[in-house]
């Protein structure tokens, strides 16, 4: 994990749940900063774009951790029917959920399935950063609950004996 940072909210990604307050916030990426929301377990999640910085949603840190955001039909991409998330923020944070509002379609899955179904993706060329795309139909609570629930536990390879 990274170092602390006491993060600020810029001035272009703010928006009307306030966050101006000054918090210390775990940082791991230089283009991806949470910021304070006036709720105490809640961070605005933005992402620092060569166009400026932008809100990608929010994590709440209550509950095991959920990233709520909102797209739209244009955020989906064509040629796999899928929608795309940051790289950084499915594989440097803690969270268990993600909740996508798709134009009032509630969409949820785990980051776990999320990352370990999605595919890579890389728009550098466009101005986007790294991101990892789910196909719609496989979002689901219940899919996501019983990959979860079928996962290989892995013993922990550091781990020694006590004999």
């Amino acid at each position: 994990m990274g170092p602390f940072y006491y993060a600020k909210a810029p001035a272009r990604a703010s928006d009307s749940d306030g966050g101006e307050g000054v918090i210390p916030m775990k940082q791991n990426n230089k283009n991806l900063r949470f910021f304070p929301t006036k709720h105490r377990a809640i961070s605005r999640v933005v992402l620092f774009l060569p166009a400026g910085p932008r809100t990608i949603g929010y994590l709440d840190r209550a509950a095991g951790g959920i990233f709520t955001t909102s797209r739209t039909q244009a955020h989906v991409h064509r040629l796999t029917n899928s929608l795309g998330l940051n790289y950084e923020l499915l594989h440097s944070h803690t969270f268990r959920w993600i909740h996508i509002d798709l134009e009032g379609q509630k969409l949820i899955t785990t980051r776990e399935y999320f990352g370990k179904k999605g595919r890579v993706l890389n728009f550098a060329k466009q101005g986007y950063e790294l991101q990892i795309f789910l196909p719609l139909d496989q979002f689901g609570r219940e899919k996501a609950l019983e990959f979860e629930r079928i996962l290989p536990v892995q013993p922990g390879l550091f781990v020694r004996d006590a004999a």
